[in-house]
């Protein structure tokens, strides 16, 4: 109803903000989110709950007011916040109960709950309130980027907000002058969007490092993007509200309508922003360094003395050591299906020609790659492809035939990619590093120093990173896979399988070919 009301790609934003449904969106508009650093605003966060929860209590405070022997008498901002609570509730539901939408339900629902208690809503407890209730609710969201992010810059901004707050406490101020109204309204305006421009430096710095440790990627102009495109979101949502509350009643499509050209104007401003935005791959950063800028994180927002100075030294050292790690020389998708590897020149060797375009940009932004180079496939009996592995150039693309494809790593290192143990066993004379693409194979390679990774192995323990030894070419490269043993409980479902159990895919059985008799005939 939504994608026909507004149509185009803002009705598939449209549906999106309002219902979660995110799939037909265009690849070039996700892109130029992405690369402005406001596609948070896709994702039914933290963001579309607190509007739809600030829209109904300021529609219902509001309405309230208009009886006023009644709101002096009663709680009418305890009622507002219930009848939010209730809203907020029923958004997640028909969203998809989302990761995102059920964590910012569970802070939100802490804050609303403390006003119906009379308790101050945005604190540092309620925070630690809301953590524990989603780690209770989804413990491995803790090592995500969803869970990671969002209480990084909701922390990062209570406490600067708690700063704030001390600082002017602090402070005598005359009552101010009286002005005219345009020196009112723009001082105002100027106030506004200075607050925006903060909170988006504050939440912005607070997420940078995590952002670039999960997706390898930066947003230069976000801060630009966000000052210029948030105050239409804000709009847009106040009428994604209002249709979601008339849509009953059939009365929606003026406010779909305004939302759509609302959208409009968003996509217009990022996609000029993304066009003028430098390159965002960033590559990869250490473990260390995410550390020490957690630990940073911690003290400034939590401590509230001069004690808040502590947290300096641990984000110097957290920008010193963003580079200590090592990029890797080969990665394997989990499924066996694409390889890749680094061949210099800003060029990344695939062994597929219609890869996994999601897996090729990930790994692009990681090893900071600007080209995909496809394999060359021969076909059986060419005799171009007839030639010595060991004479391979170093940093070739992937050559490729009868369910085997080479390729030589600038370091010297063969790599290998075979479709089952027959067609691996050759590999095993001279390759350094062979993958194969089958769940029942085991390595066919006896006192070698290749390193075999089959299909059933990558299935158990995810993708792997491979890396060659660049002081000996003859020593066995070492593997380093994305879960590591012992299995968490949200890891166990990958021991059953078919291919985490060594079976081939399955085949549906054919049915039986009735014949009938002569007479039925």
């Amino acid at each position: 109803h939504i994608r026909g009301l507004v149509g185009g790609p803002e009705g598939e934003i449209a549906a999106a903000l309002i219902v979660g449904v995110r799939a037909g969106i265009p690849d070039e508009i996700n892109e130029a989110m992405r690369r402005t650093g406001i596609y948070h605003i896709i994702s039914i966060s933290g963001l579309h709950m607190a509007l739809v929860a600030g829209t109904i209590m300021l529609l219902l405070r509001g309405a309230f007011a208009l009886f006023p022997d009644f709101a002096s008498r009663r709680p009418v901002k305890k009622y507002a916040a219930a009848a939010a609570l209730v809203s907020i509730a029923a958004y997640l539901v028909f969203s998809g109960i989302v990761v995102a939408a059920e964590r910012s339900f569970i802070m939100l629902a802490v804050m609303l709950v403390a006003v119906l208690f009379d308790r101050a809503a945005l604190t540092m407890r309620n925070l630690a309130i809301s953590a524990i209730a989603v780690i209770l609710v989804s413990p491995h969201e803790v090592v995500g980027p969803s869970f990671q992010m969002s209480f990084a810059a909701t922390a990062a901004l209570v406490g600067a907000y708690a700063g704030w707050s001390d600082y002017r406490a602090d402070r005598t101020t005359a009552p101010p002058p009286k002005r005219s109204f345009l020196h009112f309204a723009s001082r105002k305006l100027v106030m506004g969007m200075g607050g925006l421009a903060m909170t988006s430096i504050i939440a912005g710095s607070a997420t940078a490092l995590f952002a670039i440790w999960h997706f390898q990627r930066v947003s230069p102009l976000s801060l630009l993007a966000n000052l210029a495109v948030m105050p239409i979101v804000s709009v847009v949502m106040f009428l994604g509200v209002a249709s979601a509350l008339t849509m009953p009643f059939g009365l929606d499509w003026p406010f779909l309508y305004l939302m759509g050209k609302g959208l409009t104007a968003m996509i217009a401003i990022s996609g000029w922003i993304s066009e003028r935005s430098p390159v965002d791959a960033v590559g990869l950063i250490s473990i260390q360094s995410v550390l020490f800028v957690t630990i940073a994180l911690v003290i400034a927002t939590m401590a509230t003395t001069w004690l808040r100075l502590a947290a300096i030294p641990f984000a110097l050292a957290g920008l010193l050591t963003v580079s200590n790690t090592r990029t890797p020389d080969v990665l394997i998708s989990e499924d066996a299906h694409l390889v890749a590897m680094p061949i210099g020149g800003g060029e990344l060797a695939v062994n597929r020609a219609r890869s996994n375009e999601f897996t090729t940009d990930n790994w692009k932004r990681a090893l900071v790659a600007e080209t995909i180079v496809e394999p060359e496939t021969f076909e059986t009996g060419d005799a171009r492809f007839d030639i010595d592995p060991l004479d391979l150039p170093p940093g070739s693309p992937f050559y490729c035939r009868d369910g085997l494809c080479l390729a030589r790593h600038p370091s010297g290192a063969i790599v290998a990619l075979a479709e089952n143990r027959k067609t691996a066993r050759p590999a095993c004379a001279f390759a350094d590093l062979i993958v194969i693409d089958d769940a029942t194979a085991y390595s066919p390679c006896w006192n070698s120093l290749a390193l075999v990774v089959t299909k059933r192995q990558l299935a158990r323990s995810g993708s792997a990173a491979v890396f060659f030894d660049p002081q000996s070419a003859t020593a066995q490269a070492t593997i380093r896979y994305a879960v590591e043993k012992p299995y968490r409980p949200w890891h166990e479902q990958r021991k059953y399988s078919r291919e985490a159990r060594g079976l081939p895919p399955y085949q549906r059985p054919e049915k039986p070919v009735v014949k009938l008799a002569p007479s039925a005939q």
